[in-house]
Order: structure tokens, then C-alpha cells, then sequence
């Protein structure tokens, strides 16, 4: 559950929304994309009330939600996929964002992975073909829910690199939520701690990351 959430994401951040395992980050982005229900409030996206639209209206409209899990499918190729990830724009338009994405994702564009089964990648490229499949609406904003969860910390890294050239490249918009909170911060321009439902604090997140009491807020300590 949200209580009284309040949130303002600028297109020009990368925003980071930190919070331990269960404190309703995934629940948000669920919200947003009209997964969930909501009891009270509005949702606006450059301008629109998308509160009560249908999911498929609001990925139409430009958001892109990357989730943790069953992000992508195991029995198709790599092509398979990004094909599925591209299902709103016509045959032309969708060779063109595919050709662009590989570019972002040139392991994925070798001979031996596009035909590959995506059952067959590492934890590393499933997360690289999850942000690729996102891509491939042609999102003015990804959601990112935990993209490197259960990845080593060299591995996170070449996520969070390729997060932020989606960011600075490709000019999409970017909101996160993260477990890792100092690697997240380091990436971020703009931050949320989340706990309970709620918003504990809000900040720039190099600022943030420099606060002695991170832990505890992130924590949820009072």
C-alpha cells in the first residue's frame, strides 16, 4: 500500500527511488501504469491525467515499464523478443528502433546472441535484453523496477552505464527504484527514499548520498 505519495520526476533527471524489500516501489510503478487501483489522487504525465487510462493507452502514450521479473520470454530468441518489445510501431518504424537499440546493445546484435533463446543469456544480458525490450516502444520515460537486482557489482555497473546512455543518447527520461541505494545515488540526479508507503525524504541525490543517516532513513528507523 501508498499513503499520501507526492512525487514531481523532471524529464531532464535520472530519478532514484531507494527503499528496502517491501516498501511499496514496485507497488508505484504498478500505479502508474494503471496495474493497480487507486483509491485517491491524480497521476500526470506531461500534463495528461492518466489516472483511470488503461495500461496499453499509457505505454502509448510514451512510458515504458521495465518490471524485476518476467521482463522478457525465455522460450524466444533475442530477435523474438525485441520484435514483441516493438509490438505498437509498424514493420519500417520498428526495423528503424531496432537497428537504433542495437546500437545501444551491440552484444545483442552479434550473429550468435540475436538468434539465441533468451534462456540461454546470463544475468547480465537478460537485464541488457529487459532495457532493450523497453527501448523498443520509443518511451519518452522508462520505468525501471530494480534493473540490477542479483547482479554482482561489476555487472551492475555495465547496467547502470548503459541506463545512463539510454538517458544521455537516446534522451529518455528515466525513474528507478533500487535495493543497492549508494550505486543507484551515484547514477542519479534526483532521489526518493521510500519505506512503508511512504515518502521519507526527497533530495538531490549526490546530497543524499553524503547523509551520515542514510541508512536509517533508508531503513525506515525512526
Amino acid at each position: 500500500m501508498l499513503f499520501d505519495i507526492s512525487m514531481r520526476m523532471e524529464k531532464e533527471n535520472i530519478t532514484v527511488i531507494i527503499g528496502p524489500n517491501g516498501a511499496g516501489k514496485t507497488t508505484l510503478f504498478r500505479t502508474i501504469m494503471g496495474l493497480t487501483s487507486i483509491y485517491s489522487g491524480k497521476i500526470l504525465f506531461d500534463g495528461d491525467d492518466i489516472t483511470n487510462m488503461q495500461t496499453n493507452s499509457i505505454v502509448k502514450l510514451g512510458i515504458s515499464y521495465v518490471p524485476q521479473r518476467e521482463n522478457f520470454f525465455e522460450n524466444l530468441t533475442v530477435k523474438e523478443n525485441l520484435t514483441l518489445g516493438g509490438y505498437l510501431l509498424g514493420r519500417e518504424e520498428r526495423e528503424a528502433q531496432m537497428k537504433e537499440v542495437l546500437e545501444l546493445f551491440p552484444v545483442l546484435a552479434r550473429k550468435d546472441y540475436i538468434s539465441r533463446k533468451a534462456s540461454m543469456l546470463s544475468g547480465g544480458e537478460r537485464r541488457m535484453l529487459a532495457l532493450a525490450m523497453g527501448m523498443m516502444k520509443k518511451p519518452k520515460l522508462m520505468l525501471l523496477d530494480e534493473p540490477t537486482e542479483g547482479l554482482m557489482p561489476k555487472l551492475a555497473m555495465e547496467v547502470y552505464d548503459k541506463i545512463r546512455r539510454i538517458h544521455e543518447d537516446a534522451r529518455v527520461q528515466i525513474v528507478m527504484t533500487a535495493e543497492k541505494a549508494r550505486l543507484s545515488l551515484e547514477l542519479g540526479d534526483d532521489a526518493y527514499i521510500l519505506s512503508n508507503g511512504q515518502i521519507r525524504e526527497h533530495k538531490d541525490a549526490k546530497e543524499m548520498l553524503k547523509d551520515p543517516d542514510l541508512e536509517v532513513k533508508y531503513f525506515g528507523i525512526t
